[in-house]
Protein backbone atom coordinates (compact mmCIF):
# COMPACT_ATOMS: atom_id res chain seq x y z
CA UNK A 1 0.00 0.00 0.00
CA UNK A 2 0.99 3.67 -0.78
CA UNK A 3 2.66 5.57 2.30
CA UNK A 4 -0.11 8.56 3.06
CA UNK A 5 2.87 10.66 4.59
CA UNK A 6 5.79 11.18 3.09
CA UNK A 7 8.44 12.91 5.01
CA UNK A 8 11.32 14.62 3.28
CA UNK A 9 15.00 14.84 5.11
CA UNK A 10 17.12 17.06 2.67
CA UNK A 11 20.29 16.24 4.63
CA UNK A 12 23.78 18.32 3.89
CA UNK A 13 26.88 17.29 6.38
CA UNK A 14 24.23 16.30 8.74
CA UNK A 15 26.06 13.17 9.75
CA UNK A 16 26.11 14.67 13.70
CA UNK A 17 22.18 14.65 14.67
CA UNK A 18 20.63 12.43 11.46
CA UNK A 19 20.88 9.43 13.01
CA UNK A 20 18.09 10.71 15.96
CA UNK A 21 15.85 12.52 13.28
CA UNK A 22 15.84 9.42 11.40
CA UNK A 23 15.30 7.64 14.59
CA UNK A 24 12.37 10.16 15.50
CA UNK A 25 10.26 8.85 12.09
CA UNK A 26 10.40 5.53 13.31
CA UNK A 27 8.93 6.15 16.79
CA UNK A 28 6.00 7.47 15.10
CA UNK A 29 2.99 6.00 16.55
CA UNK A 30 1.68 6.46 12.79
CA UNK A 31 2.16 3.73 10.98
CA UNK A 32 1.56 4.98 7.62
CA UNK A 33 4.62 6.77 6.42
CA UNK A 34 7.84 6.41 3.97
CA UNK A 35 11.05 8.44 4.87
CA UNK A 36 13.24 10.09 2.02
CA UNK A 37 16.11 11.27 2.64
CA UNK A 38 17.79 13.87 0.02
CA UNK A 39 21.73 13.78 0.56
CA UNK A 40 22.90 17.21 -1.19
CA UNK A 41 26.21 16.63 -1.85
CA UNK A 42 27.61 15.81 1.44
CA UNK A 43 31.24 15.44 2.30
CA UNK A 44 31.41 13.64 5.46
CA UNK A 45 29.59 10.51 6.28
CA UNK A 46 26.11 11.69 5.64
CA UNK A 47 25.31 8.95 3.22
CA UNK A 48 26.99 6.38 5.60
CA UNK A 49 24.00 7.04 8.43
CA UNK A 50 21.53 6.99 6.07
CA UNK A 51 22.68 3.51 4.87
CA UNK A 52 22.70 2.44 7.91
CA UNK A 53 18.88 2.51 8.31
CA UNK A 54 17.63 1.26 4.59
CA UNK A 55 17.32 -2.22 5.74
CA UNK A 56 13.74 -0.87 6.66
CA UNK A 57 12.26 -0.46 2.92
CA UNK A 58 10.32 2.54 4.21
CA UNK A 59 13.53 4.71 3.98
CA UNK A 60 14.66 5.84 0.70
CA UNK A 61 18.01 7.29 -0.09
CA UNK A 62 18.19 10.22 -2.93
CA UNK A 63 21.64 11.47 -3.97
CA UNK A 64 22.67 14.69 -5.98
CA UNK A 65 25.04 17.02 -6.28
CA UNK A 66 25.17 19.67 -3.70
CA UNK A 67 22.34 22.73 -4.85
CA UNK A 68 20.83 23.81 -1.60
CA UNK A 69 18.51 23.10 0.74
CA UNK A 70 15.12 24.18 -1.27
CA UNK A 71 15.98 22.11 -3.98
CA UNK A 72 16.55 19.11 -2.19
CA UNK A 73 13.15 19.46 -0.56
CA UNK A 74 11.80 20.14 -3.85
CA UNK A 75 13.27 17.03 -5.23
CA UNK A 76 11.73 15.27 -2.53
CA UNK A 77 8.32 16.45 -2.99
CA UNK A 78 8.75 14.85 -6.37
CA UNK A 79 9.60 12.04 -5.39
CA UNK A 80 6.96 11.53 -2.91
CA UNK A 81 4.14 8.59 -2.89
CA UNK A 82 2.42 10.16 -0.10
CA UNK A 83 -1.20 11.84 0.05
CA UNK A 84 0.87 14.77 2.72
CA UNK A 85 4.33 15.68 3.05
CA UNK A 86 5.85 16.20 6.44
CA UNK A 87 9.43 17.95 6.34
CA UNK A 88 12.12 17.67 8.95
CA UNK A 89 15.24 19.25 9.20
CA UNK A 90 18.38 16.43 9.92
CA UNK A 91 19.04 18.57 13.20
CA UNK A 92 15.55 18.92 14.49
CA UNK A 93 13.52 15.33 16.05
CA UNK A 94 9.83 14.80 15.97
CA UNK A 95 7.73 13.56 19.16
CA UNK A 96 6.14 10.34 19.01
CA UNK A 97 2.74 11.47 18.50
CA UNK A 98 3.30 14.42 15.78
CA UNK A 99 2.52 12.88 12.47
CA UNK A 100 -0.82 10.87 14.19
CA UNK A 101 -2.13 13.94 15.69
CA UNK A 102 -1.33 16.14 12.54
CA UNK A 103 -2.63 13.46 9.99
CA UNK A 104 -6.22 13.42 11.62
CA UNK A 105 -6.78 16.90 11.30
CA UNK A 106 -6.51 16.72 7.64
CA UNK A 107 -7.70 13.43 6.65
CA UNK A 108 -11.07 14.66 8.71
CA UNK A 109 -11.22 18.16 6.72
CA UNK A 110 -10.34 18.40 3.31
CA UNK A 111 -10.75 22.17 3.21
CA UNK A 112 -7.98 22.36 5.31
CA UNK A 113 -4.50 22.34 3.55
CA UNK A 114 -1.82 22.03 5.94
CA UNK A 115 -1.32 21.72 9.84
CA UNK A 116 1.26 23.19 12.17
CA UNK A 117 1.88 22.74 16.15
CA UNK A 118 3.61 24.67 18.89
CA UNK A 119 7.38 23.64 19.18
CA UNK A 120 10.10 23.17 21.86
CA UNK A 121 13.30 24.67 21.35
CA UNK A 122 16.25 22.93 22.65
CA UNK A 123 20.17 22.92 22.96
CA UNK A 124 21.72 20.42 20.83
CA UNK A 125 21.36 17.49 22.95
CA UNK A 126 17.77 18.30 23.05
CA UNK A 127 17.34 19.96 26.50
CA UNK A 128 14.32 21.73 26.67
CA UNK A 129 14.74 25.86 26.54
CA UNK A 130 11.57 27.54 25.29
CA UNK A 131 8.32 26.58 23.89
CA UNK A 132 7.47 28.29 20.32
CA UNK A 133 4.06 29.20 20.11
CA UNK A 134 1.87 29.61 16.35
CA UNK A 135 -0.44 31.82 15.61
CA UNK A 136 -4.50 31.60 14.99
CA UNK A 137 -4.69 30.92 10.64
CA UNK A 138 -6.50 33.99 10.45
CA UNK A 139 -3.53 36.31 11.00
CA UNK A 140 -1.10 33.90 9.40
CA UNK A 141 -0.40 36.08 6.58
CA UNK A 142 -0.53 39.86 8.41
CA UNK A 143 2.32 38.16 11.30
CA UNK A 144 4.30 36.41 8.11
CA UNK A 145 5.06 39.63 6.53
CA UNK A 146 5.46 41.62 9.49
CA UNK A 147 7.95 38.95 11.02
CA UNK A 148 6.88 39.83 14.52
CA UNK A 149 6.11 36.32 15.86
CA UNK A 150 7.10 32.80 15.03
CA UNK A 151 3.48 32.51 13.40
CA UNK A 152 4.37 28.58 11.98
CA UNK A 153 7.34 27.79 14.37
CA UNK A 154 10.45 25.97 12.97
CA UNK A 155 8.51 25.59 9.81
CA UNK A 156 9.70 23.09 7.73
CA UNK A 157 9.86 20.46 10.48
CA UNK A 158 6.77 21.59 12.01
CA UNK A 159 4.39 21.47 8.91
CA UNK A 160 2.46 18.47 7.25
CA UNK A 161 0.98 19.76 4.06
CA UNK A 162 -1.07 18.67 1.06
CA UNK A 163 1.03 16.99 -1.52
CA UNK A 164 -1.69 18.34 -4.34
CA UNK A 165 -0.87 21.87 -3.61
CA UNK A 166 3.15 21.95 -3.85
CA UNK A 167 3.29 23.53 -6.76
CA UNK A 168 4.08 26.81 -8.62
CA UNK A 169 5.03 29.31 -5.69
CA UNK A 170 4.32 26.51 -3.15
CA UNK A 171 7.40 25.00 -3.62
CA UNK A 172 10.34 25.93 -1.55
CA UNK A 173 11.96 28.97 -3.97
CA UNK A 174 15.70 27.74 -5.22
CA UNK A 175 16.66 30.99 -4.73
CA UNK A 176 16.59 31.25 -1.17
CA UNK A 177 18.32 29.84 1.72
CA UNK A 178 18.18 31.02 5.11
CA UNK A 179 14.53 32.33 4.40
CA UNK A 180 13.40 29.49 2.29
CA UNK A 181 10.73 28.51 4.95
CA UNK A 182 9.54 32.39 5.83
CA UNK A 183 8.88 32.87 2.34
CA UNK A 184 6.85 29.50 2.20
CA UNK A 185 5.15 30.94 5.40
CA UNK A 186 4.10 33.81 3.34
CA UNK A 187 3.12 32.04 0.29
CA UNK A 188 1.35 28.76 2.31
CA UNK A 189 -0.85 31.89 4.28
CA UNK A 190 -1.61 33.37 0.76
CA UNK A 191 -2.53 30.68 -0.89
CA UNK A 192 -3.62 27.54 1.65
CA UNK A 193 -6.03 27.42 4.31
CA UNK A 194 -3.99 26.03 7.56
CA UNK A 195 -5.11 24.97 10.68
CA UNK A 196 -2.80 25.56 14.30
CA UNK A 197 -2.81 23.00 17.26
CA UNK A 198 -1.73 23.98 20.32
CA UNK A 199 0.56 21.44 21.05
CA UNK A 200 4.26 20.58 21.23
CA UNK A 201 4.96 18.07 18.47
CA UNK A 202 8.72 18.97 17.79
CA UNK A 203 11.97 19.74 18.97
CA UNK A 204 13.75 21.95 17.18
CA UNK A 205 17.97 22.04 17.88
CA UNK A 206 18.81 25.85 18.02
CA UNK A 207 22.64 25.43 17.75
CA UNK A 208 25.63 28.38 17.40
CA UNK A 209 26.12 26.70 13.19
CA UNK A 210 22.40 26.87 12.79
CA UNK A 211 21.59 28.94 9.42
CA UNK A 212 19.78 31.24 10.96
CA UNK A 213 23.02 32.61 12.82
CA UNK A 214 24.03 33.43 9.24
CA UNK A 215 23.84 36.95 8.46
CA UNK A 216 25.12 37.35 4.59
CA UNK A 217 22.61 34.62 4.17
CA UNK A 218 19.86 36.07 5.74
CA UNK A 219 20.70 39.23 4.02
CA UNK A 220 20.53 38.18 0.68
CA UNK A 221 17.43 36.28 1.55
CA UNK A 222 15.53 39.39 2.84
CA UNK A 223 16.20 41.43 0.15
CA UNK A 224 15.27 39.02 -2.56
CA UNK A 225 11.80 38.60 -0.37
CA UNK A 226 11.55 43.00 -1.15
CA UNK A 227 12.02 42.32 -4.70
CA UNK A 228 9.24 39.30 -4.51
CA UNK A 229 7.05 41.54 -2.36
CA UNK A 230 7.43 44.27 -5.15
CA UNK A 231 7.81 42.53 -8.38
CA UNK A 232 4.48 40.24 -7.26
CA UNK A 233 2.42 43.18 -5.21
CA UNK A 234 2.56 40.68 -2.51
CA UNK A 235 1.77 43.48 -0.52
CA UNK A 236 -0.23 46.21 -2.30
CA UNK A 237 1.77 49.96 -2.47
CA UNK A 238 1.00 51.77 0.66
CA UNK A 239 2.00 52.52 4.05
CA UNK A 240 1.72 48.80 4.84
CA UNK A 241 4.08 48.06 2.24
CA UNK A 242 6.27 50.54 3.24
CA UNK A 243 6.06 49.04 7.25
CA UNK A 244 6.80 45.19 6.37
CA UNK A 245 10.19 45.86 3.93
CA UNK A 246 10.84 48.54 6.97
CA UNK A 247 10.51 45.53 9.20
CA UNK A 248 12.62 43.19 7.24
CA UNK A 249 15.63 46.51 7.18
CA UNK A 250 15.06 46.82 10.98
CA UNK A 251 15.43 42.78 11.49
CA UNK A 252 18.59 42.96 9.79
CA UNK A 253 19.67 45.63 11.65
CA UNK A 254 19.43 43.60 14.72
CA UNK A 255 20.81 40.67 13.46
CA UNK A 256 23.97 42.43 12.16
CA UNK A 257 24.95 43.92 15.74
CA UNK A 258 23.50 40.64 17.58
CA UNK A 259 24.78 37.57 15.60
CA UNK A 260 27.87 38.98 13.43
CA UNK A 261 29.09 42.26 15.45
CA UNK A 262 28.57 43.99 12.86
CA UNK A 263 27.96 47.89 13.43
CA UNK A 264 28.19 49.35 10.46
CA UNK A 265 25.76 47.06 8.66
CA UNK A 266 23.16 47.26 11.86
CA UNK A 267 23.38 51.07 11.56
CA UNK A 268 23.36 50.94 7.77
CA UNK A 269 19.79 48.82 8.04
CA UNK A 270 18.33 50.75 11.11
CA UNK A 271 18.79 53.83 8.57
CA UNK A 272 17.19 52.43 5.76
CA UNK A 273 14.17 51.10 8.41
CA UNK A 274 13.57 54.70 9.41
CA UNK A 275 13.69 55.97 5.68
CA UNK A 276 11.36 53.53 5.02
CA UNK A 277 8.93 54.05 7.60
CA UNK A 278 8.95 56.81 9.48
CA UNK A 279 7.02 56.18 12.03
CA UNK A 280 9.90 53.62 12.96
CA UNK A 281 11.92 56.28 14.79
CA UNK A 282 10.50 55.33 17.98
CA UNK A 283 11.19 51.45 17.63
CA UNK A 284 14.69 52.70 16.84
CA UNK A 285 15.23 54.99 19.70
CA UNK A 286 13.91 52.65 21.54
CA UNK A 287 15.68 49.92 20.80
CA UNK A 288 19.14 52.80 21.46
CA UNK A 289 17.32 52.98 25.15
CA UNK A 290 17.54 49.65 26.16
CA UNK A 291 21.34 48.36 24.37
CA UNK A 292 22.57 51.84 26.46
CA UNK A 293 20.48 50.57 29.67
CA UNK A 294 22.43 46.71 29.08
CA UNK A 295 25.62 48.37 28.49
CA UNK A 296 25.79 49.68 32.14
Amino acid sequence: MAPEITVVIPAYNASLYLAEAIQSVKQQTFAGWELLIVNDGSTDNTEEVIKGFLSDSRIKLISQQNKGVSAARNIGIKAASGKYIAFLDADDYLLPDDLQVKYDILNENNLIDFVYSDVMNCDNKLHDKAIHTGVHPGELLREALLWQKEVIPILPSNVVVKKSILTGDLLFDENLSNCADRYMKIMLAMKATGAYIPQILVKYRDTPGSMSKKVWLLEHDEKYIIQKIIANNIVPKGMFRQRVIANIYFTLSGSWYKDARNTSSAIKYAIKSVYTYPPFIVKLLWKAIKLGAGSK
